[in-house]
């Protein structure tokens, strides 16, 4: 399953407005920001603001989107980076999972590894909590944590509408064909593996999954083919 970027996702014929996504992959690692927004209400959430901000702003004023939030699946630097650029441009908070807060600290020592400019640390708003929601106009997304990429990588799911799939944002955790390294900070591979399991690899089979890199796919997809998805993927992070 390959999508479009742009889509327009419908969640239902009547009860629920369409979701608008963009996907925009951005800066030297290539990493998805992306646009999820209401088809309905125009607001809109800018996951994992990295770099070319402008670039993304740009686009959302281009579909009607008006962003409310921020939002960091994870804060390492090439999902974090323009956060604070973001937040000054549109003057909206930025939430991330409490577990972030060394990672979006250490940003700019991450930067100077890379020979980049080290970006200014933006301050949290607010702190993603799994189990609760957070919602853009009509859309509501629950929080999950699937951690082991970094230690509080979250997961934002809109659950599927009649006729329509649902739609996983994952940060770095899974991947087309793969999943998120280990050897960072607070990495660990049994973690990663057990909140793919029963976090993500549970949804409907038709779930969209939009990875922090590289093309979308759907849950069926990795849980059928995806080497580490698979009995003993464990072997693989060894």
């Amino acid at each position: 399953m390959r999508l479009r970027k742009g889509a327009f996702f419908s969640l239902s014929q009547e009860a629920a407005p369409p979701m608008i996504v963009e996907r925009v992959p951005v800066g030297p690692f290539q990493m998805n920001s992306y646009l999820a927004g209401c088809g309905k209400t125009g607001e809109a959430v800018y996951i994992d603001p990295g770099a070319e901000v402008e670039r993304v702003i740009a686009l959302a004023s281009e579909r009607g989107l008006r962003i409310t939030k921020l939002i960091g699946t994870h804060a390492h630097l090439d999902h974090a980076e323009g956060a604070a650029e973001a937040k000054e441009k549109l003057g909206v908070p930025y939430l991330l999972h409490k577990a972030e807060l060394y990672n979006l600290k250490n940003m700019p020592e991450a930067a100077r590894r890379y020979g980049f400019p080290a970006p200014p640390v933006p301050e949290v708003d607010g702190f993603l909590v799994p189990g609760e929601t957070l919602s853009a106009g009509e859309l509501t997304f629950e929080i999950r944590l699937t951690g082991g990429h970094a230690p509080g990588n979250v997961t934002l799911y809109l659950p599927d509408g009649e006729g329509a799939p649902g739609h996983a944002f994952v940060g770095d955790s899974l991947f087309a064909g793969s999943v998120g390294r280990t050897d960072l900070y607070m990495g660990d591979g049994a973690v990663l593996l057990e909140g793919i399991r029963t976090r993500i690899l549970s949804l409907p089979p038709d779930t969209v999954v939009h990875p922090g890199h590289g093309p979308e796919t759907n849950v069926g997809i990795e849980k059928e083919t995806n080497p580490f998805c698979q009995p003993g993927g464990e072997r693989l992070l060894a």
